[in-house]
Order: C-alpha cells, then sequence, then structure tokens
C-alpha cells in the first residue's frame, strides 16, 4: 500500500518510495586556472620557508607532549588504582564492623550476616572469621566461587595475628591455582562493645577491578600498562596468561628502577624481556607499594613525529592551494546564490517544506528566490492541510468505534487528550508526542471486529466473552500493521493492557518489554475508563480513581508515568 508523504512525514521519516536517488556533481569553471597560477608564483616560495619552521617548532613540541603523555596516563592509572583498592578496603573495614558487638552467636547465624555483605561487594570472594586463639568460627564463599583453592596456612596465622594484636593486615597479591586474577588477603580485628578484640575477619578480595582499569589503558597501537607489586611480580597485565603465571618483572630495566627509588619518574627509554626498545613511565600506587608501568615501542612512540613531518609537508601544499583559492572568492560570489537555491531545492524534495532560501541579490536570482519561497509556501499549506484531513480521518475512526458502544462515546478521543498531556509531561519530544497521540486515538481500533452483543452486553462476560474481548490488541495491531507508515505506533495499540507484573494481555509483556507509548496509553486508558460511566460501573471520583493508579503503579503501571498522570490530571479534568 502506497502512503502519500504526509503520512511518512508526520513520523519524521520521508517515504522510502521517495528518495531522491542522487545530486548532480557542480559544474567547474576553467575560467580559474588564470588565478590559480599567478597565485602559485607569488606563494610557494613564502609558504615553504614557513613550513620548514613550522616542522622545527613542531617537532620539539611533539617530544614534550610525548613524555608528558606517557607520565599522564601512568599517574592517573595509579590514582585510579588507588581509589579503587581504598574502595575496596572500605567495603571490607565496614563488613568487619558490622560484625562487631557482644552478642552470642552460633556458626549459622555468624554466616548468614556475612552472605548478606557478599552480595553487597562484588570484589570480596570469601569471608572467615577466627577467634582471637585462630579458630575459625564462620565462613562463606561467593556462589560460583565454592571451588577456589584455600589460601596458604601460613598467610592464614599471620593475618590472625595482626589482626587480634589490633592491625589491618594486607598481604601482597596471591595467585592462587587455576585462577586468572590474583587476590589480596585482607583482615581487620573485631571488636566488643568494651572495645576488646573479639575475633578478627579474614577477607579475600578479588583484584578483578585492578585488571579492568588495566585493561582499558591503551596507547596509540601497541602502547599498554601493567601493575607490579612490591616484588616485581605481574599482578595486572593485558595477558592473563602471565599474569596467571605470577611472572617476575623486577629484570625489566623500568620495574628495577621502580624497586630502587619507590617513587614515580618521568618517561625513560628501556628494553623489555624479549629485547624490543620501549619508552614508558611508571607510578606508584600509593598505600600498597605497587607499581604501575606504561609503556610502548620505541618506533610506535616516534612515529607521531615522522607523520608530523609528512603532515607538515602535506598542509604546505595545501596552504598552497588555499592561498590560490582566495583568487577566486570573485567567481564563488556569483556562483553562491544558485547553490543555496540547489541546496533549497533538494531540501524540499526530501519533505523539509518549511525550507525558505536567503538571496540577497537584486537581480534575476533573487527573483529566482522569491518564486521559490513563494512555491515552498504553497507546498507546505497543501502539506499542512492533508495532515488535518489525515488527523480528522482518524479521530472520525476512533469515534466511530467509540459509537458501537453509547457508554464509550468519546472515550478514544479522551484518552487521546491525556496520553498527549501525559507525553508532553515526561518531555517526549514532538514527533514522539505525535505518535502517542496517534496511537491513542486507535488504541481500541481492534473492537470494529468485536460483535455488539458482547460490547454491549450489561451482564458479566462469559469467559469465552473476555477471551474475545482480550484480542481486541492484537486485531487493532493487524488491521493498522498493513499501513507501513504507520508501525511505530503499532506497539502502542498491541500493548496498551499489558500489565507490568506480566498479567495482562495479548502476550502477559513484563516490565521494559512493555513499550513506552504502550505504558502512556494504559494509564489514559484506564484514568478515562473509570471516571466515566459504563454498563458495568458509575464514573469514579477522579481523586479516588488517582490514588488507585498510585497503588497500583510498580504493578499494573509504570511508576513514571503514573506520577506523571498525578501532576496533570487537576488540570486535565478543569478543561
Amino acid at each position: 500500500m502506497k502512503i502519500p508523504r504526509f503520512i511518512a512525514n508526520l513520523f519524521g521519516r520521508p517515504s522510502a518510495q521517495e528518495k531522491p536517488e542522487g545530486e548532480a556533481p557542480p559544474r567547474r569553471s576553467r575560467i580559474l586556472y588564470q588565478f590559480l597560477l599567478v597565485t602559485l608564483a607569488v606563494s610557494v616560495i613564502p609558504l615553504l620557508a614557513s613550513s620548514y619552521k613550522l616542522m622545527k617548532i613542531n617537532r620539539t613540541f611533539l617530544e614534550d607532549e610525548l613524555l608528558a603523555l606517557h607520565s599522564q596516563v601512568a599517574h592517573s592509572t595509579a590514582g585510579e588504582i588507588s581509589t579503587a583498592m581504598s574502595t575496596i578496603l572500605g567495603d571490607m573495614e565496614l563488613v568487619a564492623k558490622g560484625q562487631g558487638g557482644d552478642s552470642p552467636l552460633n556458626r549459622n547465624d555468624r554466616e548468614r550476616a556475612m552472605i548478606f555483605y557478599l552480595d553487597q561487594f562484588p570484589e570480596i570472594i570469601r569471608l572467615t572469621q577466627y577467634s582471637s586463639g585462630g579458630k575459625e568460627l564462620a565462613r562463606v564463599f561467593r556462589v560460583g566461587r565454592s571451588k577456589v583453592p584455600p589460601i596458604d596456612q601460613k598467610l592464614i596465622k599471620k593475618a590472625v595475628e595482626e589482626s587480634t594484636a589490633g592491625k589491618t593486615f594486607i598481604s601482597d597479591p596471591v595467585m592462587l591455582p587455576k585462577q586468572h586474577v590474583p587476590i589480596i588477603v585482607v583482615g581487620y580485628p573485631i571488636y566488643g562493645r568494651d572495645g576488646s578484640i573479639r575475633s578478627m575477619l579474614l577477607g579475600e578480595v578479588t583484584l578483578q577491578r585492578v585488571q579492568e582499569i588495566v585493561e582499558r589503558i591503551n596507547i596509540r597501537r601497541q602502547g599498554n600498562a601493567y601493575v607490579v607489586d612490591r616484588r616485581g611480580i605481574l599482578i595486572a597485565h593485558r595477558s592473563l596468561d602471565r599474569v596467571a603465571k605470577a611472572e617476575d618483572m623486577s629484570s625489566v630495566e623500568i620495574v628495577g628502577k621502580f624497586l630502587l627509588a619507590g617513587v614515580s619518574a618521568g618517561t625513560i627509554p628501556f628494553r623489555n624481556k624479549m629485547g624490543e626498545d620501549m619508552v614508558g613511565s611508571y607510578a606508584n600506587v600509593k598505600g600498597l607499594g605497587w607499581g604501575v608501568v606504561v609503556q610502548e615501542p620505541r618506533r610506535d612512540a616516534y612515529i607521531t613525529l615522522r607523520q608530523m613531518t609528512i603532515q607538515t609537508l602535506i598542509w604546505a601544499i595545501v596552504a598552497i592551494f588555499a592561498a590560490m583559492i582566495a583568487s577566486t572568492l570573485l567567481a564563488i560570489r556569483l556562483a553562491r546564490p544558485i547553490g543555496v537555491l540547489a541546496a533549497g531545492a533538494m531540501s524540499l524534495a526530501r519533505g523539509n517544506f518549511h525550507e525558505r532560501v536567503k538571496v540577497s541579490s537584486k537581480n534575476e536570482l533573487g527573483q529566482l528566490a522569491q518564486s521559490f519561497n513563494y512555491m515552498a509556501s504553497q507546498v507546505e499549506l497543501h502539506d499542512k492541510n492533508l495532515r488535518e484531513l489525515f488527523i480528522s480521518t482518524t479521530k472520525a475512526l476512533a469515534a466511530a468505534i467509540d459509537a458501537k458502544d453509547p457508554y464509550t462515546r468519546g472515550h478514544s478521543q479522551r484518552v487521546a487528550q491525556i496520553s498527549l498531556e501525559l507525553a508532553k509531561e515526561m518531555g517526549l519530544s514532538p514527533s514522539e508526542q505525535q505518535k502517542v497521540n496517534i496511537a491513542a486515538l486507535l488504541h481500541d481500533v481492534g473492537k470494529i471486529g468485536i460483535e455488539d452483543v458482547i460490547l454491549k452486553k450489561p451482564t458479566k462476560l462469559t469467559e469465552e466473552e473476555y477471551g474475545i474481548i482480550q484480542q481486541h490488541p492484537r486485531w487493532g495491531a493487524m488491521i493498522m500493521g498493513h499501513i507501513r507508515q504507520l508501525k511505530d505506533i503499532i506497539p502502542g495499540i498491541k500493548y496498551h493492557h499489558e500489565r507490568l507484573d506480566g498479567t495482562g494481555y495479548p502476550e502477559k509483556l513484563s516490565g521494559t518489554q512493555i513499550p513506552l507509548l504502550a505504558r502512556i496509553i494504559a494509564v489514559a486508558d484506564t484514568f478515562d475508563a473509570m471516571t466515566s460511566d459504563r454498563l458495568y460501573q458509575k464514573a469514579m471520583d477522579t481523586q479516588f480513581v488517582a490514588d488507585k493508579l498510585v497503588e497500583w503503579q510498580g504493578t499494573r503501571y509504570d511508576p513514571a508515568v503514573v506520577a506523571a498522570m498525578i501532576r496533570v490530571y487537576p488540570r486535565i479534568i478543569n478543561t
């Protein structure tokens, strides 16, 4: 079915059948060649001289920028890791404080309390509570992590000793067997109400967040970052295999400098384990003694300088041509009005009927522009009339459907008005508001296929009759589905009786599966139905209906739409 352009434009898209096939290439005049030759003679020598000077300045600048980039990335990455680890350690401290107090709890009670914190803090994979004597009181682990191998008993003993002495224990990163990301073991003392240490909490924390931070670092083609601990052991790298092997990086020159100095430094040249020439920088992760190394191959780092030289030469040539273009301004000024008219005509052809051109010429071109604008205004008026005809026809169709039941006369128009107010209140765009308006007008179009004996039945419907009523959204979608340009409104027609909890019809959608268009119409439909006289009920008080909508939000209706309804219904009932 071929639909007029105005219907497609109504929803912000041009009709597919009427897309312009292409644009004619602009004509160029050969009279410009003489201007170009003259400009070339007077501009090439000074431009080449200035380009050479510019290359020297840019080379010095880019070398400084290269040095600063590595240092900046290293410091910012170290800062991000430090912040992330501070947050994780703060989470562990919060868990420890949550286990405080003197209440006697059995093992099951303790584990239930600790499971809550596992749900809150995803970096914690296992929690164990020990008495001050080292006896295990409770242990919980994250779902899916039950097979993670236990940590070394010596490490546990050391953590218990320091924690029961009132110290916070943080281990060096540990790589457990069959794991790809290391963990750290964190121990905190648990105090009673009298301030004495009652027990201690041992948490195993994954360094997955550190790994994710490192994996995001990319510098040009092959530049990357990695993290080593205070021993020079690799604990985060884009290659998880190398991390899993706990690779010793202390032999790498830049790591050795970090381990020796323990503080940040500028960009330095070095060689990696494969003997490649690299440049990089390192920075200290405060509070942990870890080091972040940012590196890239030296050939990649200085490729920018080579590209800069080439680019400068290219831009010198471009500048020469730019100087020649200056001599063509007069010709361009003559051609510009024609280009404006051509662009305006193409825009008009695409359906932008509000298009007008501005040409200040007082000659024949100016007169042509005035004629074009008059034509565009006439086309726009015709398009407006067609739009109004379409809307009027849609309203007439909705009124005809409502007229099948005297108790629903005017229902579709009222639902459309309420839906439009909701769309405006929720900040939808004008095109989306238009979709809401049309979909709401036609939301009950499927009732055209339901017999009057069912629609007008004054008594309770049978189960079979109610099943037929429930099909009207699907039938409405089928009827309007033949009009391709109206496909965006079909979800509003088909799903306006769905509920957020999945108990609606026809497809029992739930939550955000229900399109926003349908969620808006559902609230408007319910409000009008409950505040209007029907065969089976009298009109209800609007405040009562508003309260019921609030009661049903989250189960039947979208809370955001209900909130908008509560704000707009006072002015709706007063209009």
